[in-house]
């Protein structure tokens, strides 16, 4: 036990600015870090970081260019292609009370380094994939998975996805971090859209609409082409579902096999769940989505940063024809 006397000597060896604060170890308060609070507040705003590098304790070349040249210069234009190719980068979570610019700017910049290592190709929720790890557990030491592309989540860093198929009659999903460096190879074999934005309903579905083969050959795709959308309706089977399919809205799902397992208040209850007044609200989709201010600056970042990785590829290339005999 500790004496109330060692306590109090122990708060006057803290300094005054410090929190004297004893550490409880079987107590529900515990202090936790704001970001598991959600509220967490950038402390240092991309206004007073140019106002640092502009400074004296800033980057001289910076100032001397400032100097020189009077006028602001223009910003570089993406090509619309790069949405496609760059989606995860783009700032999905657009709450300014979670959002740390300079962390966006830092994961962009560690996003484009990693590519530079591995190749990621351009695929949607609907494309069929090949990817392959490095497995130590494997006979190979790695390990090669096909599937089709059920969901894309998250941003940055944290960016994901899932791929489904069958194997011995038994539906396997994996999901596999975009930016894992135990990934070695993704390739796409049949590239395509679909009707919704995940499939998750493939769950409910006959194990048909999930099954492809392993040794599936790559489907060619024409550069510049657009990507064709499948709109092919899934059949669910009966009932019991894992998910609530009917509130969400699915247009990949064949209307007959849905609402008509659903009971006369079951369908009541859509009619009550269904706010159609979101569909007009322009204020919440402007903040769910984002503007084009922001997306041309931050695409117009990742355009100067695309033109470094295409260089050192080329030298990387250049680099092999010399080792070559």
């Amino acid at each position: 036990m500790v004496s109330s006397g060692l306590c109090l000597r122990l708060l006057r060896l803290l300094p005054m600015n410090s929190v004297g604060v004893l550490p409880k170890r079987f107590s529900r308060h515990r202090i936790m870090p704001p970001e598991f609070r959600k509220k967490y507040f950038p402390m240092v705003t991309g206004a007073e970081i140019d106002a640092f590098q502009r400074g004296p304790f800033g980057d001289p070349s910076l100032r001397r260019h400032e100097e020189a040249v009077s006028t602001p210069s223009p910003r570089v234009e993406a090509p619309r292609a790069f949405r496609a190719v760059y989606q995860e980068l783009l700032p999905h979570n657009l709450d300014p009370r979670y959002r740390d610019r300079l962390r966006e700017r830092l994961e962009r910049r560690e996003m484009m380094l990693r590519r530079r290592h591995l190749k990621i190709p351009e695929f949607y929720v609907g494309s069929v994939l090949a990817v392959t790890i490095s497995d130590q557990s494997a006979p190979n030491q790695t390990h090669r998975f096909v599937g089709i592309c059920i969901e894309r989540f998250n941003e940055g860093l944290w960016s994901n996805f899932t791929l489904r198929n069958v194997v011995e009659r038994t539906a396997v999903e994996i999901n596999y971090e975009l930016y894992n460096p135990t990934i070695l190879s993704i390739e796409v074999l049949l590239l395509e859209k679909r009707l919704d934005k995940n499939l998750l309903f493939l769950r409910d579905a006959p194990l048909s609409e999930s099954r492809y083969p392993f040794d599936l050959a790559p489907v060619p795709h024409e550069k510049g082409a657009p990507v064709p959308v499948n709109d092919k309706k899934v059949k669910l089977l009966p009932r019991p579902w894992h998910f609530q399919w009917q509130l969400h809205g699915y247009r990949g799902i064949d209307p007959d096999s849905l609402y008509g397992q659903l009971t006369p208040e079951e369908l009541r209850a859509i009619e009550k769940k269904v706010d159609y007044v979101d569909r007009y609200d322009l204020m919440k989709m402007y903040r769910s989505r984002v503007n084009a201010a922001e997306q041309n600056e931050v695409l117009g970042e990742v355009a100067l940063q695309h033109t470094e990785l295409i260089r050192h590829i080329d030298l990387l290339k250049r680099q092999r024809q010399k080792t070559e005999p």
